[in-house]
């Protein structure tokens, strides 16, 4: 009865962090495809519901909105009562857990190569180009190098003095999203903007 009742209890865990923390997805790319349109995941009908009207926030004022207003605050209320440490490690298996299942549309029937994840990449720096400013440095069969200045997810949650927060919850989902996509595309990242850096320096190698 005891072993039953410690393995609902390790999967009421494994739940709470899934469906409070995965909310970090709600970051980067996530917050501008849940409030806009999607070029890289179209809608497969003309005719639009009202709730995917332009809202008429800036980016700015979209980004502030979701994080700031909302979502900043709560994890800090968590991380006080859970304590900085423990939440902070708590946001990163969050963002494993997150990428534990392979159910990327984009994906789907593509050729796990570093030129599908460069096309991917690409069609990102394009298509969020009012929240990211960066330069692909290489682009080969075995590296890509890219190198963005301006993030407007660093930028909100570092005035909000949510950095940590930001990096554990946002940043961090990186390097669980590459080892989903393919195990033999390795990451190394040594220059953050959340973490005060002068810019997000990523190198993806494909190794052999």
């Amino acid at each position: 009865m005891i072993m039953k009742k410690d393995f609902i209890n390790r999967n009421d865990r494994r739940e709470f962090l899934r469906k409070t923390f995965s909310s970090c997805a709600f970051c980067c790319f996530a917050a501008p495809i849940a409030f806009g349109s999607d070029g890289i995941y179209p809608n497969t009908t003309d005719q639009k519901h009202k709730f995917e009207s332009d809202s008429g926030m800036t980016m700015q004022q979209l980004f502030n909105f979701a994080f700031k207003e909302n979502y900043i605050p709560v994890m800090k209320n968590l991380m006080k009562q859970i304590g900085k440490e423990n939440f902070l490690e708590m946001l990163k298996k969050s963002s494993e857990m997150q990428y534990e299942s392979d159910e990327n549309a984009y994906f789907k029937n593509k050729e796990r190569t570093l030129k599908t994840w460069s096309d991917f990449s690409k069609k990102l720096m394009s298509r969020f180009s009012n929240s990211l400013s960066g330069e692909i440095l290489t682009d080969n069969e075995k590296v890509l190098e890219i190198k963005y200045t301006e993030c407007l997810t660093a930028k909100t949650f570092r005035e909000a003095d949510a950095a940590d927060i930001g990096y554990a919850g946002c940043c961090y989902q990186d390097y669980p999203w590459t080892k989903q996509f393919n195990p033999k595309l390795k990451l190394i990242r040594e220059k953050t903007l959340m973490r005060g850096d002068d810019c997000c320096h990523f190198e993806w190698i494909m190794e052999t």
